[in-house]
């Protein structure tokens, strides 16, 4: 009886389908390439500030929170008045008599004017119509300033955005009380933004600004960078160079986020390309998978260079000679 059960056994086993056909694979290679240096930069944003207040007093309404959009012109944060639209009244008011003074003392004038004309009044009386008329105009111009500067401080008394943005900070909340000078919320205009990464002295001759750089984030693929220059100054702690490259509008990346910056150097080197559609991204890995003679295929990380039509550098983690499955995800199913 066991005779049969093994050849059945055997008959199943030699009815399996064959294994899945052998991994499409790219053998890697070293090519002489325009030479890059990796630089650690810090995303910011071109407009950003801390509001702080500008008066005294308790802060009545909080109007935004952390994390919200506004649009310029939006009131942020509310402070007690006081009797500041007592004072901006009366300011007018003093200004609209300065004005009628003004009217009456320019009617003044011209009659004089007229009567002098015909020598009905004396050159003083003149000169006396002349000098209350500069006096009025000095009086409404002083007076209206005055209601200009209670106006103004008036608008201190509501915090608006200066420019469209995000509010990243709230430092104060409804019943606080607010002192000039004193911080009230952080803001930044996330369509403007760019990397400021730092570059050693000694490289710097080497840079190429009229050629594109490369941006290189753990979440997506390299994006190419063309607007993008070194200040001209040397730190003297660091004895390093400042970078900046402005990103398009619409970008993803947030202030503060860490990428690495790619920068075309003078000089070349040997670097290792693979099509990108070899690389695997999974959460923060990005590896490729190692194909070993035998067939096995071992999942290897790997960190990323600069792109070039579909093909991307491998900075580290890849050495001349071995292959790499085209599909990761038929390698991860092996």
């Amino acid at each position: 009886m066991k005779w049969p059960v093994l050849l059945g056994v055997l008959g199943i086993l030699t009815g399996l389908p064959a294994a899945a056909g052998a991994l499409a694979t790219v053998t890697v290679r070293a090519q002489s390439e325009g030479a890059w240096f990796s630089a650690t930069g810090t995303i910011e944003a071109v407009r950003q500030g801390t509001l702080g207040a500008q008066v005294s007093g308790r802060i009545v309404a909080v109007a935004v929170r952390s994390g919200q959009e506004v649009r310029a012109g939006q009131r942020l944060v509310q402070i007690e008045a006081g009797d500041t639209g007592e004072a901006v009244a009366a300011s007018a008011a003093t200004a609209r008599g300065a004005a009628a003074r003004l009217v009456n003392a320019r009617a003044d004038f011209e009659r004089a004017r007229k009567l002098q004309a015909q020598d009905y009044i004396s050159v003083a009386a003149m000169q006396r119509a002349e000098s209350s008329l500069q006096s009025a105009e000095a009086e409404a111009k002083a007076a209206e300033e005055q209601a200009k500067a209670a106006r103004t401080r008036a608008a201190w008394h509501t915090v608006t955005a200066p420019y469209a943005g995000r509010v990243t900070e709230l430092w104060v909340s409804a019943g606080d009380l607010a002192t000039p000078g004193r911080p009230l919320l952080g803001l930044y205009d996330p369509a403007a933004l760019r990397v400021v990464a730092h570059l050693p002295e000694s490289l710097a001759v080497r840079i190429q600004p009229g050629k594109s750089a490369q941006l290189v984030t753990r979440e997506a693929a390299p994006l190419p960078v063309t607007s993008w220059s070194v200040i001209p100054a040397v730190d003297p702690v660091t004895h390093s160079v400042e970078v900046r490259a402005e990103l398009a509008g619409g970008s993803a990346l947030q202030p503060g986020q860490f990428v690495r910056l790619l920068l075309p150097m003078q000089g070349s080197r040997a670097e290792i390309r693979i099509p990108q559609s070899a690389v695997l991204h999974r959460s923060e890995v990005v590896g490729v998978y190692v194909v070993e003679d035998n067939g096995a295929a071992h999942l290897r990380q790997v960190r990323l260079g600069a792109v070039a039509g579909d093909a991307v550098t491998i900075l580290a983690g890849l050495q001349g000679g071995e292959k790499v499955a085209l599909d990761p995800v038929a390698a991860a199913s092996r």
